[in-house]
């Protein structure tokens, strides 16, 4: 079970060159222990497969066994994890935000510190082994097919149009949606190693799985990242749905079978949701967005979610996994013998928007500064992932990126004039700071 996520993002060859990942590897593996094992896996892309070796020698030269999962999704990877008793794993992949960059992604139980400068290496006898694994499949399989109510699924014979883009040699999601019964049109769901796609579900992608499901008289349609962490969904209607709509959708039915418990979302989180979880008597933690993970599980919590389009399910595993999301909806839309265009109808809609604002890094914290100073009397504040204030019908928070030198912003207002008046307010305050 994994509590934390750490990322670490930058230009391949530049940034994250194969000596930063090899000293990386070694500096993870003196926190793991001589002797213990990380599970490692990666995407399509060519350069995650070089970084991927680099950071692999570096964990063994720790003298720490490597599991390598090869081309893997990362709830896969994650689940897989009990099999080699192993409580750290790492993913390499294509960055969601440009193609230059890498993402290496490291679950564990506990936080890792990666800011030490000396690591330190062990002599030839202790070196850690390597070894190729493949059976995590048909376990990650099994555990989701029993975990739901396959039954209900398959009387339904749902009509799904999936695209799951590249990332893995073998695509699971065709495969569990055959064990389901589930009539599946497949949108380039094939062994791919092109690196002109983009692995951020884009406009593009979903605008065509929303005319094809229409047009094909589809259930749903999914659009599904390279990473399987990140989910689309499309109603039967070709409509796109929220991700905040889909993450107060599962809270609802979470809260239906358990009255009264805990949800978790980021910061980010829309009112509707704080609506759906007073409505159920339930719960809801705000949290940041790299702390989404351990909320969840120091508070035993029955569900937690994070934008864009991300979800966890507790009672499965602690990891935001886009393919157990698949399976859940298609549960929950056979349950209630309904549709995803009706389960959406019954959850509220408010005016939104999100942006990003050019912010050279060390005026960051003037701009948290000046939100505070200006909404500080009389307004609920939170400042655990950069400023959220919350007004009476709105709520608007501005988040710094790690990475870049810019802060992203998101306003939501339950009328399009006060949304547009904040939205330019914002502007002008960030602007003059």
């Amino acid at each position: 079970m994994s509590k934390y996520i750490q990322n670490i993002r930058g230009l391949v060859n530049i940034e994250i060159t194969n000596k930063f990942a090899s000293h990386l590897g070694t500096i993870i593996g003196n926190h793991v222990g001589l002797g213990k094992s990380v599970v490692v896996g990666r995407d399509l892309n060519v350069p995650s497969q070089m970084i991927k070796r680099s950071l692999t020698t570096g964990l063994m030269s720790s003298g720490v066994n490597v599991i390598d999962f090869g081309i893997a999704p990362i709830p896969v990877i994650h689940y897989g994890m009990d099999l080699y008793e192993a409580n750290v794993m790492i993913t390499i992949s294509k960055s969601h935000l440009r193609p230059e960059d890498i993402d290496i992604k490291i679950l564990s139980e506990h936080e890792i510190p990666l800011e030490q400068r000396h690591a330190e290496k062990v002599p030839w006898n202790q070196i850690g082994q390597l070894k190729y694994v493949h059976e995590y499949q048909e376990h990650y399989i099994k555990g989701v097919l029993k975990q739901i109510n396959t039954e209900i699924i398959k009387n339904k014979a749902f009509l799904v149009v999936l695209d799951c883009e590249e990332g893995v040699s073998k695509p699971l999601v065709p495969q569990i949606l055959d064990e389901l019964d589930c009539e599946t049109i497949l949108i380039r769901c094939k062994d791919s190693k092109s690196d002109i796609d983009f692995p951020e579900p884009s406009p593009k992608r979903i605008s065509l799985i929303s005319e094809l499901t229409t047009a094909l008289g589809a259930d749903i349609g999914i659009v599904l990242d390279n990473d399987r962490d990140r989910v689309v969904f499309i109603d039967q209607h070709g409509n796109i749905i929220r991700d905040q709509t889909i993450l107060s959708i599962f809270t609802k039915y979470a809260l239906n079978n358990a009255p009264g418990q805990t949800i978790v979302s980021s910061i980010v989180a829309s009112q509707s949701l704080d609506e759906i979880v007073s409505d159920k008597g339930g719960n809801l933690i705000k949290t940041s967005v790299n702390s989404v993970l351990s909320e969840i599980d120091a508070n035993d919590a029955v569900f937690g979610g994070d934008e864009p389009d991300m979800y966890v399910f507790p009672e499965f595993q602690t990891c935001f996994d886009a393919i157990f999301a698949v399976v859940k909806m298609l549960e929950i839309l056979a349950k209630e013998d309904t549709t995803l265009s009706n389960l959406a109808g019954g959850i509220k809609e408010y005016n939104r928007t999100g942006f990003t604002i050019e912010c050279e890094h060390e005026k960051k914290d003037e701009v948290i500064e000046a939100f505070i100073t200006k909404f500080e009397s009389g307004n609920n504040i939170n400042t655990i992932d950069g400023i959220r204030v919350d007004l009476e019908e709105s709520f608007i928070l501005i988040r710094p990126s790690r990475f870049e030198p810019l802060v992203r912003v998101y306003i939501e207002s339950k009328t399009g004039q006060k949304l547009q008046e904040l939205t330019e307010s914002v502007k002008k305050m960030i602007e003059n700071v």
